[in-house]
């Protein structure tokens, strides 16, 4: 073994090199103050080990980035504790350069010989940004694809340039797989590379700048083994402080490690109005919510570009008393403002009641697509966005509020749930269930706001039947009429009362009968093989999907309201013409399953 290490020795000299490090003067010696760099090389190397290793798992385009980020997050074994540590230590990576470079302003360490160390140290800040910028895009989820979009559409304000460097980022004229592949090749290939050189160049110059120092004159102390073992300490305490980040929402679940929200929707409509940056961008974001328009030019690329003007300036500027007063001056303001301008834009997100209700929607989103993508037949070959978008639950209310909260309120007893823009039509909340029958039923509700009050039914036949008729009903009376309920709550076939109708299907079974002989329904309206179709919606199938997919493909068909529509637009008149209709039949299909309560539960 002695004879392979003097091997080594004799062609390589690394025991010298190591030693030239170990022996390496620290001028002032060991001090606290100088872990700094050291601090920032084990930040940015547990970065690049972890980022291997995800890139391991990564298949950047839009049908399989968000699948694979959720692979790893809840799939894998710890994967959401590789994500949490990889994105928290930059976060720390760039409090660190922020603090080192603090450090050198306040104890005038910027100024000759030290100004490439300076300035080195300020372009590690920036490229760490641009690490964080290019790296959140990659998670592909609602969140990371609305912000970076709105940061990228910026780039079409610089006049001349704009729209082809918005293309050149985006790799066409909008969002999608080449979007992916660039800004990966941006953080792995480009960014990263370069803040590895950097970091390298930076440790030279220090070292040289150091030996100066120490041969100038002054007390100087070998690194080792007092400042390495300060710097080793400085290390735990950045790994310490990651992992506490990382386990803060605990070491299990769904919500162990960084959120992930739902997949990127590239759908305008859909666009994710809580969307938010990093918090190192919370400051600019909301300078620029000051400028509106063209505008946004002087916050996003003008002022920010003075400053970094201004800081490389430092070391000219700090040359004289005076001068360094004002570096530091210049800096406390900076800090000020932008940390004044985050908590400014926390607290307007907390009392902003759209943000907290988009907030919240994400969330539900994030936390249903979690579940459907957990269903045995698991994420399709074309993405996991299909699975939000076929999903009754999910698109049900957004289908509901575009096309039907006009006149109908979709709300629960408790006032929870869609209310109309003008209610004038009847709630529809458990429509066709035995509750919801049952107050259509009763004299004093059936002209109330929530049926037929609004409506110009409210002084129909039907209204007056169960005013005069249903009113002053003795026991055995009220018994059929709950008979005769369950008999048309059944034809619905509802999943919420499967299990009550199967076992009441004697009483159901009465009931029909009832609905012909004892109350007279089929006088107006058709019941399987009795009545006569025109004078008032076929009861047959009343409220199962079919028959729901009808009445709100066409109302006025004979089998429903015919000549007696009120106002209730058709949209699906056309089915051998789809191009004409409001809804395709996959959205009337989502909305009618979305109104009946059928989609997938865990």
């Amino acid at each position: 073994m002695k004879a392979l290490f003097r091997w080594i020795e004799d062609r390589s000299g690394c025991s010298a090199v190591l030693r030239g490090c170990l022996e390496s003067p620290v001028p002032g010696g060991a001090r606290w103050s100088r872990v700094w760099p050291c601090a920032i090389l084990f930040s940015f190397c547990v970065q690049a080990v972890t980022g291997f290793f995800l890139w391991t798992f990564y298949s950047p385009s839009a049908q399989t980035a968000w699948e694979s980020v959720y692979f790893v997050q809840h799939e894998v074994v710890g994967g959401w504790l590789l994500r949490a540590v990889h994105h928290y230590s930059a976060q720390v990576l760039l409090v660190l350069i922020g603090v080192y470079l603090i450090q050198l302003i306040v104890t005038w360490r910027y100024r000759a010989p030290r100004e490439l160390v300076f300035w080195v140290a300020v372009l590690m800040g920036l490229f760490t940004l641009g690490l964080m910028l290019t790296g959140d895009l990659l998670a592909w989820d609602q969140n990371s694809y609305a912000a970076t979009q709105v940061r990228v559409s910026f780039l079409t304000l610089i006049p001349g340039i704009g729209g082809g460097l918005f293309k050149l980022a985006a790799g066409g004229p909008a969002f999608g797989h080449l979007t992916l592949t660039r800004f990966l090749a941006l953080h792995i290939g480009l960014f990263s590379a370069i803040f590895a050189v950097l970091l390298v160049l930076h440790g030279l110059l220090l070292r040289r700048t150091d030996a100066a120092e120490a041969a100038a004159g002054g007390k100087a102390a070998p690194f080792w083994p007092q400042q390495a073992l300060r710097n080793a300490v400085a290390n735990l305490a950045v790994l310490v402080v990651v992992l506490l980040l990382a386990l803060q929402h605990g070491m299990s679940g769904d919500h162990a490690g960084v959120a992930l929200g739902a997949p990127a929707d590239p759908d305008p409509s859909s666009f994710y109005a809580a969307a938010r940056p990093e918090w190192a961008f919370l400051g600019l974001y909301e300078f620029s919510n000051l400028f509106p328009g063209e505008l946004k030019i002087v916050p996003i690329f003008l002022v920010p570009g003075l400053l970094v003007c201004v800081v490389f300036l430092m070391p000219f500027i700090g040359r004289s008393p005076a001068g360094h007063w004002f570096n530091v001056g210049f800096t406390a303001v900076i800090l000020i403002g932008i940390v004044a301008l985050s908590f400014r834009s926390l607290a307007h997100d907390r009392a902003n009641k759209e943000h907290q209700a988009a907030l919240a929607e994400g969330h539900q989103q994030a936390e249903r697509v979690r579940q459907l993508a957990r269903a045995p037949s698991g994420i399709p070959a074309t993405g996991a966005l299909t699975l939000l978008r076929n999903d009754p639950k999910t698109q049900g209310p957004i289908l509901f509020k575009t096309h039907c909260a006009s006149c109908h309120d979709y709300l629960d007893a408790e006032g929870q749930g869609i209310a109309a823009e003008e209610s004038s039509a009847p709630n529809l909340h458990a429509y066709g269930s035995r509750q919801w029958l049952s107050g259509l039923l009763d004299p004093k509700r059936i002209t109330s706001p929530q049926y037929f009050g609004n409506t110009k039914f409210r002084k129909g036949d039907m209204a007056a039947f169960v005013r005069d008729s249903l009113n002053d009903l003795d026991d055995e009376e009220k018994t059929d009429l709950q008979k005769a309920i369950a008999a048309l709550s059944a034809e619905a076939r509802l999943r919420s009362q499967q299990e009550v109708d199967a076992k009441q299907s004697s009483q159901i079974a009465e009931g029909r009968d009832m609905l012909d002989d004892f109350f007279g329904c089929t006088g107006c309206h058709r019941f399987h093989d009795k009545g006569q179709l025109g004078s008032a919606p076929d009861l047959t199938g009343y409220a199962s999907g079919e028959w729901l997919m009808g009445i709100i493909g066409n109302p006025a068909h004979k089998r429903f309201y015919g000549d007696e529509n009120d106002r209730m637009p058709a949209y699906a008149e056309f089915p051998d013409e789809p191009a004409k209709n409001q809804l395709t039949e996959q959205q009337l299909g989502l909305l009618v399953d979305w109104l009946r309560g059928e989609w997938y539960d865990e």
